[in-house]
């Protein structure tokens, strides 16, 4: 009979970081009462390979549930640095955000931009009608 051999694992414990997804979460659960649930937000996270992509919805559900991703972030299991991606119209655009700060610095300016602002109106418009 084969002797067993101890524990070699150690212990775990969960890291105190506020992950990307949570981070997202929170902001998508915030929209819809900034905007009378005209406008929701929705974050589909899916794996590809090494890395996480959270894909930032809005969504109309007065439109059958009309989707526009506003931005697409992916990290990789370390968390940060987190890769930002979009498409504005014709524009194309990356960021790496080394760390939480960056990151939520950076969801600030994109989440108050002109250009969300101007897309969220025109969303609001539709579903009201």
């Amino acid at each position: 009979m084969a002797t067993q051999i101890a524990d070699l694992w150690g212990r775990f414990e969960p890291a105190e970081v506020r992950t990307p997804l949570s981070i997202l979460r929170q902001q998508a659960a915030l929209l819809g009462d900034k905007t009378n649930h005209l406008v929701e937000a929705r974050v589909n996270t899916y794996a590809l390979g090494p890395n996480i992509y959270h894909a930032f919805n809005l969504v109309v559900p007065a439109l059958e549930d009309y989707t526009y991703q506003l931005f697409r972030v992916s990290h990789g299991v370390e968390l940060y640095p987190v890769s930002a991606n979009s498409t504005e119209g014709h524009l194309q655009w990356h960021r790496e955000l080394e760390n939480e700060e960056a990151f939520v610095g950076w969801l600030s300016s994109s989440f108050s931009s002109e250009a969300t602002k101007r897309i969220i109106s025109t969303l609001m418009a539709q579903a009201a009608g």
